[in-house]
């Protein structure tokens, strides 16, 4: 049934959307906003080459999910590495960075076939973490209600443990729905990772509505000392 395959273009599309505006207004920026920029022109890449082969060659695209959790494990890591402003933070960040990507090495070298297959440890232990980490950032900032980064950290947990609890039941594969309507976990999926392209969005109209704004203040104060 093509309708969950429509769903998920739409996916792709907003994600789209989203890499140009966080492109085309990296101008100026902090390192923090040019790390989601680089995640999400990566993630239209592979997310685009996996829709073209999984349409083509259904079952043939699961090696591109390895690139998917890792690039993104190393990317948003780096991410929250530079947000976190607690040293122990940094620290348990970096270990756990440096140790998955040992741990994966070593098991990609004993079992070079998983390479064709969906890893559920590297699934896991990649998703658990970038779930852990924004949810303390979350936390933390819990009193601070327009704090840079909430909407990308809530649509974040709210899509990896959408996508996490899929593969760890053990119904990747499955179907929940009989014919005529046929309608798979996938689908559910999708329309999680379309909350996460909206959410991401909004962070992006937040990140410039502020940079606006601090434009504009520089811009009062340097006037109000030319008057001076």
């Amino acid at each position: 049934m093509l309708f969950p395959f429509f769903v998920s273009l739409a996916g792709l599309f907003f994600l789209l959307v989203n890499s140009i505006r966080f492109y085309k207004t990296r101008k100026n920026k902090d390192v923090r906003y040019v790390i989601i920029m680089i995640y999400l022109i990566f993630l239209f890449i592979e997310e685009l080459l996996c829709n073209i082969i999984g349409f083509c060659y259904p079952g043939s695209n699961f090696f591109l999910s390895h690139y998917y959790f890792i690039f993104q494990f190393i990317a948003l890591s780096i991410f929250f590495y530079s947000l976190f402003s607690s040293i122990v933070l940094k620290r348990g960040i970096l270990f756990f960075l440096i140790l998955v990507l040992i741990l994966l090495a070593i098991q990609y070298y004993k079992a070079p076939d998983l390479y064709w297959r969906f890893n559920l440890f590297e699934i896991g232990i990649t998703s658990t973490l970038l779930i852990l980490y924004p949810l303390i950032f979350l936390i933390q900032n819990f009193k601070t209600a327009k704090h840079s980064y909430q909407y990308f950290c809530n649509g974040l947990i709210v899509y990896l443990a959408s996508s996490l609890s899929i593969f760890l039941s053990g119904n990747s594969d499955s179907v929940i729905f009989t014919e005529p309507f046929v309608l798979d976990f996938w689908f559910f999926n999708s329309l999680f990772y379309i909350l996460y392209q909206f959410l991401i969005f909004k962070e992006w109209k937040a990140l410039n509505r502020k940079a606006i704004v601090k434009e504009s203040e520089l811009e009062e104060t340097f006037d109000n000392h030319e008057k001076l």
